[in-house]
């Protein structure tokens, strides 16, 4: 299991459990974008708890020595986030970028990937792509041999493929069992860049996001934990008319791969 993290508290306690899990979970520590502006979240779709970012700097010297511990293996979460409840100005959206930079400098730096967060939304009120903002910032990093995953992948096929040509994975959360939105490119992309995930505790798999929390909040779902991944599993082995080991086995190849882990025993 990788452990991403979103924050200096997180950071550290991801380290702390791939060093308690050694061998079985590593850890990737990273500045989410959300937690650049200090501001209450309270998810609309009732998918998840409400939450308070923290308006955080990034402190390089900080997520250096996380990032040069063994136990971690990427950078991450990190990237852009333009969600239209964060009302972002472009001064915030040049501050996102800049801390973006930061932490891939830092990748580079300790020869780690980087795991990216891309939403796309809305920038001073008008439309914003996260996934074309972060193809121009990565490209400029290629060249020096960056390394990464694009998390939850969000963006349409012709960015898939300006990815997969850059050497970067996808990865796919239970977003896809329940919008097709991914499905034909998750039926013919090659299997080498696809990962899977659960991005818990939100964006829980059906069947499971149907099943309904009585007594906890409104239309609130069962809540997504790492299991749920077999889930992702399944549905692209469905799309590929393949056995679901058979993208069990690539999935995990691939990011044993990426993240040059080893598994013990």
């Amino acid at each position: 299991m990788i452990a991403p993290s979103s924050q200096r508290s997180t950071s550290e306690r991801a380290v702390e459990y791939a060093g308690k899990y050694a061998g079985r979970i590593w850890a990737a520590v990273g500045l989410h974008p959300l937690h650049l502006k200090r501001m209450f979240v309270d998810p609309s779709e009732g998918e998840g708890p409400a939450f308070e970012t923290h308006g955080e700097q990034f402190d390089h010297a900080f997520y250096q020595r996380l990032a040069k511990q063994p136990e971690t293996v990427a950078i991450g979460e990190c990237g852009l986030d333009y969600h239209p409840r964060l009302e972002l100005t472009h001064k915030e959206r040049a501050y996102q970028e800049e801390v973006f930079r930061k932490q891939t400098e830092l990748a580079l730096e300790v020869g780690k990937p980087i795991i990216t967060h891309l939403r796309s939304g809305r920038v001073d009120g008008k439309k914003a792509s996260a996934n074309k903002d972060a193809l121009r910032i990565i490209g400029e990093y290629i060249p020096r041999g960056l390394r990464g995953l694009i998390h939850c992948y969000s963006g349409n096929e012709e960015q898939a493929k300006q990815y997969m040509d850059m050497g970067f994975f996808l990865s796919f959360t239970g977003l896809i069992t329940y919008n097709t939105q991914w499905d034909a490119l998750l039926a013919t992309m090659p299997l080498a860049f696809v990962t899977t995930e659960t991005d818990a505790p939100y964006l829980t798999p059906e069947p499971e996001r149907s099943k309904r929390v009585i007594g906890v909040q409104p239309q609130s779902c069962v809540r997504n934990e790492p299991t749920g991944v077999i889930r992702v599993v399944e549905h692209i082995a469905k799309l590929r008319n393949v056995a679901p080991d058979v993208i069990a086995v690539q999935t995990f190849e691939n990011a044993k791969r990426l993240f040059g882990i080893r598994i013990l025993g």
